[in-house]
């Protein structure tokens, strides 16, 4: 059983979501195999809580937050992928998804962030607050790939100690931001995302590869040549709960040329079982230097191990 909060918009009529924001936060739940594209059971906030808390066997909840041009369809095979994953490691808590209204077309990066930053706030108040409250001791993670990670600054930034009742201050534990499409400059020090992200979460792990086609478009279209932590890493100096994880020799020496495409580049990690075992190591809370996943790097971050 798959549960996601969603800001899409619902046909009642057909019972399916569509590819529209929505103006209230909808929870489901979607029964193995995967549903037709847009179906889910609509269930209440209650029924989902309760939901997403049995389905884990430790009090730890990953928050998956997909990126641009994902469908719904899409957004839920990579949750699978990612349960199946960090549980072939060891993993033992729930994954849900945040699903947000991308057009799931190439064509539409300008919509897709604007309904990113619409629905940032919501990804704190109808999510990680209501969980938090839910039960004591609960751990919190964020898994957010590419555009998902902009949209995880942006609710982070957006939502103050008072914004998710009963939890002051609020914050999560561990955030894994897999090909980030995240300015370099907003993450140094002293700069507003890196100061939040500094506030809300016990470690950040930034993982990030030169291979990464899609984020180089990015570099380019978006703000001419603003390079972006999925691609390039984050500009030091850090804060020491901050990490980079450089994950190009993993894509070069693992992925066949015949798999090979420029999106691909940016979406390998959800197929990759070395970025699944260090990840179920981080969201343990082990610390970076001990991990054997991990090798040190020439530019002074550390290297997935091959």
């Amino acid at each position: 059983m798959d549960y996601f909060f969603s800001r899409r918009t619902f046909n009642q009529s057909k019972g399916k979501f569509t590819k529209d924001f929505a103006a209230l936060t909808r929870y489901a739940r979607v029964p193995e195999p995967i549903a037709e594209a847009g179906a889910a059971h609509l269930i209440s906030r209650d029924q989902w809580l309760q939901g997403v808390l049995s389905s884990a066997t430790t009090n730890d909840v990953v928050i998956f937050v997909h990126g641009f041009n994902t469908s719904q369809a899409e957004m839920l095979i990579r949750q699978r992928k990612i349960q199946g994953g960090l549980m072939a490691h060891g993993f033992g808590g729930a994954v849900i998804g945040l699903d947000w209204a991308s057009d799931g077309v190439l064509s539409g990066y300008g919509r897709d962030r604007t309904d990113a930053k619409k629905t940032a706030p919501y990804l704190v108040l109808d999510g990680i607050g209501p969980i938090l409250n839910a039960r004591p001791g609960i751990r919190i993670h964020i898994l957010a790939h590419s555009m998902g990670a902009y949209l995880t600054l942006r609710g982070f930034s957006q939502v103050g100690d008072s914004g998710a009742p009963g939890t002051h201050p609020w914050g999560v534990e561990q955030v894994l931001f897999l090909a980030a499409d995240v300015t370099v400059g907003w993450m140094e020090a002293g700069a507003w995302g890196g100061l939040v992200m500094d506030h809300r979460c016990k470690r950040l792990t930034n993982y990030y590869s030169g291979f990464d086609d899609v984020l180089a478009l990015s570099e380019i279209n978006k703000f001419g040549t603003a390079p972006q932590i999925g691609r390039n890493g984050m500009s030091g100096p850090l804060p020491g709960r901050f990490n980079d994880l450089y994950c190009g020799e993993q894509y070069d020496r693992t992925v066949p040329q015949a798999q090979r495409s420029v999106r691909y580049s940016h979406t390998w990690y959800f197929d990759n079982a070395g970025v699944y075992q260090d990840a179920a190591r981080t969201l343990a809370g082990q610390s970076a230097a001990s991990m054997p996943t991990r090798l040190p790097a020439s530019n002074g971050d550390q290297a997935l191990r091959v």
